[in-house]
């Protein structure tokens, strides 16, 4: 198959478990974010307040209780993102309403004596915090900030988190410590999920309504650097299977994510969808040639698109001028994304030689900088003078130049990060302008463009606690069946050691442990088993998100084996339909050959053979379908619709095939038939006679033939030995019919309304000036092998030479 034809998975966050396993804090260095001299009960208290409030206050999490007096919210009440709820409640707060957050002690006890019999600084740790407003996560400013107040405090605190390179430049300057960057670069690339946090003391006069009038703009500056928070979000532990399984069957599999580039491109190389060390991982940047990056460059076609390593942070090389723009003044170490070099990137992808990355304000600028030159070309030669209508992001993507150009950036692209909803949609609208057929799995409200875009849009539930457990109870069987192998071994090499010293007493007192351990293994296995169940059965009744109304395909299930199944189910259908519309077709002509051309010698069938022929053709489709898909993917694709030169082809030669021995068995008859016999009328009513039963035997053998010779089996389904419903049935028929053709059992010959074939003695009998010119060599058949024989080798070649037509061609145009 040609690489134009490779489809193409995509894959969002859905790779890993959304839940958080670990989060802290770092204010200045990498040490900071993992203490490990202060214990896990006690890692909270450690952490500033200001800190702290940002963690549990700037958020956007709600209640599906009232929250009134007296009233607990519970773990499951809490909705919102996963992520967010993880970080609350690893702080051991919760939610008292949706704008009300404190600590969980504060719920189980008074308040108020609570904090009287405490310091005024632990008082002050532990009072509630109060949400008054927030302006929401934007995907284009990367960031979120919440205005609140602590209980019993009238002063109102700006409480902000986000992208670390978009937050760096709303910071008060003297609070970044020197090594920012450096940290948050250094968790990125062990695949962490890195944002930054702020705040602000906005005072105790700063009234709310005021601030939300002026916006965020006003609130977003100056912050104070409280640190980085740090999410750890474990890979599913099939995600690398699944992965691997689908390149190795001639998938690609991109990432396209709104994470940083960094952390995305750590998680693809875990799972396997890039296959290169960090060293030879590239980021599409913008480079503007000697200049220092404004308009003008713009303008003058000074920009142009660059591949530069990862680690490269253009020391002695160039200058950062914005997010993602570099301005150069010598040689660096990147590749230039220009046409002349497009084949060596192509190829270099797919050796794993490099793996290329490109972030989403990069994409935005590459389409807008291709319509430039196609605007900036259109004005050299263009006679008028009118200028044309401004760019913008939110519709760059919709334009003819942009499109042709994302079409051909995608395809050597593996990872896509910190893209917002609209530039996923374009990065799969370019992947289906190039050819590509493609899926994608996302998890999320932001996926829903690009799930609605996908040739295939698969959504997955995402349901954290449930997923902690499933994730709890697949460690634990793993550590069962590590118990299991460990103690085989050491009960193996003890066994071998007792019989050598003849020991029994030992022997019966180690088979007594060993006993009680499996059976407490057992318990445990069986209690395992049950928490999956519950897991499972509690999924029937998630409610289905934003993502579930977009997509065609929802699993319920927690991991990307979904794509899979639907690959798998895909293929068998796809395949199944084409044999069946194979078969439908040879048949019709085989059908219509009886009904033209014979019926003019006569050729009529029975009512009882048609019943019979009906139910056994109704059970064989009905067998048809019951193949199953394999469990594995195959890197071999079958045909992608009916009317395709191979699915034609194979029907003309399978007629051709029927048609030649159906036609040498009706001439093969003709000399054998009396030709007083009113049925040989073509209006003539039926009547059983050499003619009509050779015909049927040939034309019901070409019927089971063509289902044998169509069933297609590996690499996409089941083989017809395993489809046992359908090989007992061909089984049957074909037995039926030779005993037919050989006179076995006359009794069922007259069920069927067959006639008694030649015998040797009427062959013999024949005269010499009845047999035909053509007929010749058919009658020195039947004197060498006998009618009966001979009418068996026209079946036999009938099956033979269309299985291997079948096979040749699939051979030719599958490989």
């Amino acid at each position: 198959m040609t690489n134009d034809n490779r489809t193409t998975l995509c894959f969002s966050t859905s790779l890993k478990f959304p839940s958080s396993s670990s989060s802290s804090s770092s204010s200045a260095n990498v040490d900071d974010a993992d203490d490990d001299d202060v214990d896990e009960e006690n890692r909270m208290n450690v952490i500033p307040r200001e800190v702290l409030r940002v963690m549990v206050g700037c958020q956007s999490l709600a209640t599906t209780t009232g929250g009134g007096p007296g009233e607990v919210v519970t773990e499951e009440d809490i909705i919102g993102d996963p992520l967010e709820k993880a970080v609350l409640l690893g702080c051991n707060w919760t939610l008292r309403s949706s704008n009300t957050v404190c600590p969980k002690s504060s719920i189980m006890t008074n308040t108020t004596a609570m904090t009287s019999s405490m310091s005024s600084s632990s008082s002050a740790y532990l009072k509630p915090i109060s949400v008054h407003h927030r302006f929401t996560f934007s995907s284009r400013l990367k960031r979120m900030t919440v205005l609140a107040r602590d209980a019993q405090s009238r002063d109102l605190w700006a409480l902000s988190k986000g992208a670390p390179e978009t937050l760096h430049a709303l910071l008060d300057k003297t609070s970044i410590p020197s090594n920012y960057e450096q940290v948050y670069k250094y968790h990125m690339g062990l695949g962490q999920r890195v944002l930054c946090m702020g705040y602000r003391n906005l005072g105790s006069s700063a009234d709310v309504s005021d601030l939300r009038e002026k916006g965020r703009s006003y609130v977003e500056r100056d912050l104070i650097f409280g640190g980085f928070l740090v999410l750890d979000c474990p890979l599913k532990s099939d995600s690398c299977r699944v992965i691997k399984e689908l390149k190795s069957s001639c998938h690609d599999a991109v990432m396209i994510t709104g994470d940083s580039v960094l952390t995305a491109a750590e998680v693809a190389r875990q799972v396997g969808i890039i296959g290169t060390k960090p060293k030879d991982t590239y980021e599409l940047k913008k480079v503007v040639r000697g200049g220092s990056g404004g308009a003008n460059e713009e303008e003058e076609g000074k920009v142009s698109f660059e591949f530069v390593p990862m680690d490269d942070d253009n020391d002695g090389d160039g200058s950062k001028t914005a997010a993602g723009t570099t301005t150069t003044g010598k040689q660096n170490r990147g590749i230039a994304y220009v046409p002349s070099n497009f084949n060596v990137l192509e190829e270099m992808t797919q050796k794993s030689e490099v793996a290329l990355c490109v972030s989403g304000e990069t994409l935005i600028e590459f389409a807008m900088e291709a319509v430039r030159r196609k605007r900036r070309k259109d004005a050299t030669t263009a006679s008028t003078t009118t200028a044309p209508p401004p760019l913008h992001v939110k519709t760059v993507f919709h334009e003819l130049e942009a499109r042709d150009a994302l079409k051909s950036l995608v395809t050597i692209v593996s990872v896509f990060a910190r893209h917002a909803p609209r530039q996923k949609e374009a990065v799969i609208a370019a992947f289906n302008d190039a050819g590509k057929f493609t899926l994608m799995c996302g998890d999320g409200t932001n996926d829903v463009g690009a799930l609605k875009q996908a040739h295939v849009g698969i959504s997955i539930v995402s349901v954290p606690d449930l997923e902690a457990k499933q994730r709890s109870a697949e460690e634990e069987i793993a550590k069962i069946k590590a118990e299991e192998k460990k103690e085989r071994k050491a009960m193996k090499k003890k066994n071998k050691k007792t019989a050598k010293d003849g020991d029994a007493k030992s022997s019966s007192s180690s088979s007594i442990d060993k006993k009680r351990r499996k059976k407490a293994r057992s318990l445990n296995l069986e209690k395992v088993v049950r928490q999956m169940q519950e897991a499972e059965e509690e999924l029937s009744y998630v409610a289905l998100g934003d993502a579930s109304v977009a997509s065609p395909f929802t699993s319920r299930a927690m991991s990307i084996k979904c794509c899979k199944d639907v690959l798998q189910q895909g293929r068998c259908t796809l395949v199944t339909m084409i044999q069946i519309y194979k078969i439908l077709g040879v048949n019709c002509l085989v059908n219509a050959l009886v009904l033209t051309k014979l019926h003019t010698h006569g050729v009529k069938q029975g009512d009882r053979q048609l019943t019979v022929v009906g139910m056994v053709v109704a059970a064989m489709f009905l067998f048809v379908t019951k193949g199953k898909p394999l469990s594995t993917l195959s890197p071999q694709r079958p045909p992608s619709t009916v009317l395709c030169k191979q699915v034609l082809l194979s029907i003309t030669v399978q007629f051709v095939i029927h048609f030649v021995a159906i036609m040498a068995a009706t001439n093969l008859s003709l000399s054998y038939v009396d030709p007083y016999d009113p049925s040989i009328i073509p209006d003539g009513a039926f009547n059983p006679n050499t003619l009509n039963t050779c015909t049927f035997l040939l034309t019901v053998m070409a019927t089971i033939n063509t289902f044998v010779v169509n069933y297609r089996g590996k690499p996409f389904t089941e083989n017809l030995m395993d489809n046992k419903l359908m090989l007992r049935s061909v089984q049957v028929s074909y037995g039926a019919l030779f005993a037919s053709a050989l006179e076995v059992f006359p009794p069922l010959n007259q069920l069927i309304q067959l006639a008694p074939l030649p015998t040797p003695e009427v062959v013999r009998a024949m005269p010499v000036d009845m047999i035909q010119n053509e007929n010749v060599y058919l009658s020195g058949m039947v004197d060498m092998f006998g009618f009966n024989v001979t009418l068996c080798i026209f079946m036999v070649l009938d099956g033979v030479l269309s299985y291997v037509a079948e096979k040749t061609i699939v051979r030719i145009f599958e490989g």
